[in-house]
C-alpha cells in the first residue's frame, strides 16, 4: 500500500534563483563511514588532522543539525538513496548476506534513477550495503557504473567480509580482485569518471561513500600500521582527508567547480572516539554535512536549522530538475535555502525508531522512548544535550506525542517494502 506524495516534496524550479534551470549542476555526494563530529575542526573538537575537510568548510556551508535517520550503515543509504525514511522501506537493520532477500527493493525508486531519467550519468564508486543478491546490484537502481563493495566492512587489503570470508568486490555486474587499499581504489575510480565526465555535454552524479573510519582499524598506505586501533584510526581518519582532498583537486583541475555542487556526510554520529554507539540521542543523530558551490554557495555559511539526512534526494533532484515519484509517501523535503544560509522553518513532525528506541521531534520539542516507556521529554532549542527532563510538566504532551508516533510506525509497516 502506497501512500500520495506529501506536499514537501513539491520542487519549483522557482526556488532554484541564480541556478539556470538549462545548466544542471554536476552533483558530488562524498560520504565517510563511522565519523564523529568530534573528528574535524568545524564543530569545535578537531581531535585529528583533517585540513582538506576543515577548508572545505570554510569555504562553503556547515550544517549543525543535519540528523541521520537511522544510525546505521545499510538504513542510512537506503535513506538518501530512496528519499523515504528507512523504517518506511523495511531496511531498519543490516542486509544479510545469507538472506538472497535482504536488500533494497527494486520497486523503490532511486536518487541515482531520478537523475538519470533528468539526464544524468551516475556513477557509484564505494561501499552499497543495500543487497548482496544480484537482482540489488546498483545498476539495477539506476547507476550507469559500480566500482565498490557490497559488504557492510570489509579488510581494506585483501577485501575479505570477515562474517563469510568472501569477496564483494565488483566491478559493475563483474566480481574483482583489484589489489590495493579500499578507499584509494574508490577515490582513484571517482576521478578517472571526474575527468571523463568533464568532457561530456552531459551533468553527472557521482556518489563516492568511503570505508573509513569504519572497522576492522587498519593503517592506509604511507602510514606504519600499529598494534593500537586507536592510532590506526587517527591515520584512517587523516587518510580520508586526503582522499576527500584528492577528489577536490580533480574538480579544480578539470575546471568544472562553478557548476559542481560537493557535498560531504557521515552516515552515522557515533564513533570510535565519542563511544555514544547507536542510538537516538541527538549525540549519535547529528551527523557531519558540509557543502561547497563557489558562486552558489557563501563561503563561511553556517546553517542551524534541523533537517533529515534522506532531504537530499530530493535537494538534489530539485537542482537537477528531476522528477520525484508521486506514488508514494516520499519524507524528503527540499532544504536548498539551507544550504544558502536561508531561514527554513522545521514544519514537520520527525520520527526515528530503531531497535529498542523511539523519537519524536515537533519543532525543538523531542521525545525519546525505551521500550515503549517514555524516558524523556527535551527542548532542543535551550537544551541540546538533553539533560533537562520536561515530562512531568507536560504529561499531555508526551502523550500526544506517543499517539502520533506510533500512528506514523503503523502507517510505516503497511507500506514497507524490503524486508531487511
Amino acid at each position: 500500500m502506497m501512500g500520495m506524495a506529501t506536499a514537501g516534496t513539491v520542487l519549483a524550479q522557482s526556488d532554484l534563483k541564480g541556478i539556470p534551470v538549462e545548466n544542471k549542476p554536476n552533483i558530488i555526494f562524498m560520504v565517510a563511514d563511522n565519523l564523529g563530529r568530534e573528528a574535524v575542526g568545524y564543530y569545535g573538537d578537531g581531535k585529528f588532522e583533517t585540513p582538506r575537510l576543515n577548508t572545505m568548510a570554510t569555504e562553503g556551508v556547515v550544517f549543525d543539525n543535519c540528523l541521520i535517520a537511522t544510525p546505521l550503515c545499510s538504513p542510512a543509504r537506503c535513506g538518501w538513496n530512496t528519499g523515504r525514511h528507512p523504517y518506511r522501506v523495511g531496511i531498519n537493520s543490516q542486509t544479510n548476506p545469507s538472506n538472497p532477500e535482504s536488500g533494497l527493493s527494486l520497486d523503490e525508486v532511486s536518487l541515482a534513477r531520478i537523475l538519470r531519467n533528468a539526464g544524468y550519468t551516475t556513477g557509484l564508486f564505494g561501499k552499497w550495503n543495500l543487497g548482496y543478491a544480484e537482482k540489488f546490484n546498483p545498476l539495477h537502481h539506476g547507476f550507469h557504473e559500480f566500482y565498490g563493495s557490497n559488504a557492510g566492512h570489509a579488510d581494506y587489503y585483501t577485501h575479505l567480509y570477515n562474517r563469510d570470508m568472501k569477496s564483494h568486490f565488483f566491478r559493475d555486474f563483474d566480481p574483482i580482485d583489484d589489489e590495493g587499499y579500499f578507499d584509494t581504489l574508490f577515490t582513484n575510480e571517482a576521478i578517472h569518471f571526474i575527468e571523463r565526465q568533464s568532457k561530456e555535454s552531459a551533468p553527472f552524479y557521482l556518489n563516492l561513500p568511503f570505508y573509513a573510519p569504519h572497522g576492522p582499524y587498519q593503517a592506509p598506505p604511507g602510514y606504519y600500521h600499529s598494534d593500537d586501533p586507536m592510532i590506526n584510526y587517527q591515520y584512517m581518519v587523516e587518510y580520508l582527508d586526503l582522499c576527500v582532498g584528492r577528489v577536490l583537486d580533480a574538480v579544480q583541475q578539470a575546471g568544472i567547480a562553478e557548476n559542481t555542487l560537493v557535498v560531504f556526510l557521515s552516515d552515522q554520529g557515533g564513533s570510535r572516539t565519542n563511544g555514544y554507539g547507536r542510538t537516538l540521542w541527538e549525540r549519535s543523530l547529528k551527523v557531519v554535512c558540509n557543502a561547497i558551490w563557489p558562486g552558489q554557495i557563501a563561503p563561511n555559511t553556517r546553517a542551524t536549522k534541523p533537517w533529515v539526512h534522506y532531504d537530499l534526494y530530493a535537494t538534489f533532484a530539485a537542482l537537477a530538475g528531476a522528477q520525484v515519484p508521486d506514488d508514494r509517501t516520499i519524507d524528503a523535503q527540499n532544504v536548498w535555502p539551507l544550504f544558502q544560509g536561508k531561514e527554513q522553518p522545521l514544519d514537520r513532525r520527525l520520527h526515528w525508531t530503531y531497535r529498542n528506541e523511539d523519537a519524536v521531534r515537533e519543532g525543538d520539542l523531542k521525545l525519546h522512548v525505551t521500550d515503549g516507556t517514555p524516558d524523556g521529554l527535551f527542548d532542543l532549542s535551550s537544551d541540546p544535550e538533553e539533560k533537562l527532563d520536561l515530562r512531568t510538566t507536560t504529561s499531555e504532551k508526551v502523550k500526544e506525542m506517543m499517539a502520533k508516533h506510533h500512528v506514523w510506525k503503523q502507517e510505516c509497516e503497511t507500506q514497507q517494502t524490503s524486508k531487511a
